[in-house]
């Protein structure tokens, strides 16, 4: 989990208030999250699990057989088919969380304020909800040539560690976020839920197919869509230089005749993801950097946990 580093900047108060501040803590700490998935948790906790015991949840009836308990035995059933069932109900469980911040060279834009900056804070935010609930939570930083992984764990302690490798991270280089959402489907995690926090300015078709394949795989996926508010609106005019943030290529380029040709583009990006994520199953958040980290915590939680009045990819 990081460097000696990362672990002594973990333990820095001040790396906790950038990036969790005492007013998000405050608007945060009353939120609970739960995916209407069947975690497979290793604890008792908030979630629905995909073993049955013996929680208040209903989750069918099943036909009486030798060695059965009797006292789950519905004797209202029996009394109108003269037949016995067993009421059977769902146990109760931990969530595992993974979270993935994409760490490339275009989520260093803009400076001051990036939006690399804004998603480790709204992760850091998820994670401090999950972990006073008891859920654990992984993070992966999805760098080209120094990704960060914090093991799944599910104790408060914990936090300091993801706060550091996310603030010891600085973004640069090529965008790695399609293999390092392969390598979590590859290695077969508890189901549970995945948090992608990404511009997504990378080939896009393939990282909306792995979303997919985790959604198949019974995950609950959350796609924060993170875009500066001059990537959405292009407030340029006349002759600019442009630099890719990624690969260092510069183009000069007039941006009054550019615009009109940008937003079209832009357009069609932004309808191909949202379509992506509701065709994959997945939950979409639009992100902006005008709003508080802790405010789009706040909205996935009740996307995630049903309370929005929506469905996926909202």
């Amino acid at each position: 989990m990081g460097d000696e580093k990362g672990a002594r900047v973990g333990r820095d108060p001040e790396v906790s208030l950038e990036l969790l501040p005492e007013d998000a803590r405050a608007a945060l700490a009353g939120l609970r999250i739960r995916p209407a998935i069947r975690a497979e948790g290793r604890v008792g906790g908030l979630h629905r699990s995909t073993h049955l015991g013996q929680s208040l949840e209903f989750s069918e009836l099943k036909a009486y057989a030798f060695g059965d308990d009797r006292r789950s035995v519905d004797w209202r059933v029996f009394a109108r088919t003269d037949r016995l069932y067993v009421r059977r109900f769902l146990d109760e469980t931990n969530l595992t969380a993974h979270l993935v911040l994409d760490a490339s060279g275009s989520m260093a834009y803009p400076s001051p304020g990036s939006k690399y900056a804004h998603s480790a804070a709204i992760l850091a935010g998820l994670a401090y909800v999950l972990l006073r609930q008891s859920d654990e939570v992984s993070l992966t930083v999805a760098h080209e040539t120094r990704p960060r992984f914090c093991p799944a764990r599910g104790t408060p302690s914990c936090l300091p560690e993801v706060l550091a490798s996310l603030a010891e991270t600085t973004p640069s280089g090529r965008t790695v976020l399609e293999s390092a959402l392969k390598a979590l489907s590859v290695q077969g995690p508890r189901r549970g839920l995945v948090v992608v926090a990404s511009d997504l300015l990378t080939r896009i078709d393939p990282v909306l197919a792995l979303v997919r394949a985790l959604v198949a795989r019974g995950h609950c996926v959350l796609v924060f869509h993170v875009l500066s508010p001059e990537e959405r609106a292009f407030p340029f005019h006349g002759p600019i230089v442009f630099r890719c943030e990624e690969t260092g290529e510069e183009a000069l380029l007039d941006a009054s005749g550019l615009k009109r040709h940008y937003v079209a583009a832009l357009d069609r990006f932004l309808a191909r993801v949202h379509a992506g994520c509701h065709e994959a199953g997945a939950f979409h958040v639009p992100v902006t950097l005008t709003q508080p980290p802790h405010r789009h915590v706040a909205e996935a939680v009740r996307l995630v946990s049903g309370e929005a009045g929506g469905g996926r990819a909202g």
